[in-house]
């Protein structure tokens, strides 16, 4: 299991001129070190539509890669987005799912059935031409490169762990992270 915080710290350190959507505990951890919050759309507003939200916006601008900080509680609520953005296939979008090992993200008590699922096999199914799993700091910050590089979507499947302690929330909306984010891509 990866802690959580190294997990986004890394993700961040390869994101280049990336947009990055995130939400729920993805979303504190991700405000908290980014270096480009004028590319980072804040969905404290809707949590589970994070893959929704950066379809749109991978859609709608193909020349920009989109990067999604997804929760495995999350993306409980709204499985329906994989088949969504399968069959949309944007070439542009890697969907990161930070899976919560230690249940800490809801306050240590349990989502019946989450550990159930196997998100990657349901990326994989809904149509993802490129699905990872990892389990093993060392192993994403050897194969991250190579995973921004691909042609998506790409779905990839992080097991973390979340501090006691995480980030607070950032204070911006959605609205206004949206706002912040649009701006920026205008002037590309």
């Amino acid at each position: 299991m990866i802690p959580a915080p190294e997990a986004a710290r890394l993700i961040n350190s390869r994101r280049r001129d990336a947009v990055v959507v995130s939400a729920s505990a993805a979303l504190r951890h991700w405000s908290a070190l980014s270096e480009r919050r004028d590319l980072d759309v804040d969905l404290t507003d809707c949590q589970d539509k994070a893959a929704d939200v950066a379809l749109g916006i991978s859609l709608a601008r193909p020349d920009a890669k989109v990067l999604i900080l997804d929760t495995d509680a999350a993306l409980r609520t709204n499985p329906g987005a994989l088949l969504t953005t399968a069959a949309s296939a944007p070439p542009n979008l890697v969907h990161f799912l930070l899976e919560d090992a230690g249940h800490r993200s809801t306050g240590g008590s349990p989502i019946p059935g989450i550990s159930d699922i196997n998100f990657a096999a349901l990326a994989e199914e809904a149509g993802y031409p490129s699905v990872h799993r990892i389990e093993d700091l060392e192993d994403l910050a050897l194969s991250l490169e190579d995973i921004l590089m691909e042609t998506g979507p790409v779905f990839v499947s992080i097991k973390v762990i979340h501090p006691v302690d995480p980030p607070p929330f950032p204070f911006r909306t959605m609205a206004e992270s949206l706002a912040e984010v649009q701006e920026t891509l205008a002037t590309r």
